[in-house]
């Protein structure tokens, strides 16, 4: 069950779930919602979020500004996709074709189709995520077969999919999965996320001995970690693309 409270201008929503503890989450909008045990009060809650209240408006006002970046970039509107840490220009093409098809060409992501598919939203968007993913394929491929030689390992399976939060991930049986989002990066975060995965058939932890050999491959790994912490935001698709 969700709520709206508000406490002085500030708005918040609760929702109660069958959980232990209470936890604040503020989504890609800014909107604040509180997480919270069905046995925690109202009044309870009112006060932890009063406690954290300068933690939450200062998170809120990040958020703001990136959606103000990503705005004034036109990453929102489907004017502009990033590409391999490029701004392309997105382009609507009439095709006589039975299916949307999706190419790069002269620094502008063109959407090939007839003029009722490319009236769709979610078909169009359906269209470049699917290129994004089939472009995956190749493109990690590509790099895990450059890097692994440096380790003397290769995973068992290499996955691509769409996640929200992990830009890769590492099973305990050898198999690597990564985030075709992650081709909206320089090459060089793609090959540091990339690495990263790679490491960790050797460690399957983030001990000394991991980012050692992480830095043994990668020196710049730091810098590389530390863009995507504050540009990661960035590598997401459109909410809307006409």
């Amino acid at each position: 069950m969700e709520t709206t409270h508000r406490l002085s201008s500030f708005e918040y929503k609760v929702i109660k779930k069958d959980i232990k503890n209470i936890t604040i989450k503020i989504n890609g909008k800014g909107e604040v919602y509180v997480i919270a045990p069905l046995n925690v009060s109202y009044p309870s809650i009112e006060k932890i979020v009063e406690n954290k209240m300068e933690w939450i408006q200062e998170n809120v006002e990040v958020t703001k500004n990136r959606i103000y970046n990503m705005k004034s970039m036109g990453l929102l509107d489907g004017k502009k996709l990033l590409w391999i840490g490029n701004f392309l220009k997105i382009e609507m093409q009439q095709a006589d074709i039975k299916k949307c098809y999706v190419e790069i060409a002269e620094d502008k992501i063109i959407v090939y189709g007839k003029a009722v598919l490319l009236k769709n939203e979610e078909n169009i968007k359906k269209s470049i995520c699917e290129f994004y993913k089939q472009r995956a394929k190749v493109i990690f491929r590509e790099r895990v077969d450059i890097y692994h030689k440096n380790l003397n390992v290769y995973p068992k399976k290499i996955t691509i999919r769409c996640q929200k939060t992990r830009w890769g991930s590492c099973s305990s049986n050898g198999n690597i999965s990564f985030n075709y989002k992650i081709l909206m990066a320089p090459m060089e975060v793609i090959d540091y996320v990339v690495v990263h995965e790679l490491c960790h058939l050797v460690y399957m932890d983030h001990s000394r001995d991991y980012w050692r050999l992480v830095e043994s491959i990668i020196p710049q790994y730091k810098n590389r970690r530390k863009w995507l912490k504050y540009n990661g935001y960035m590598l997401n698709f459109p909410e809307k693309y006409i």
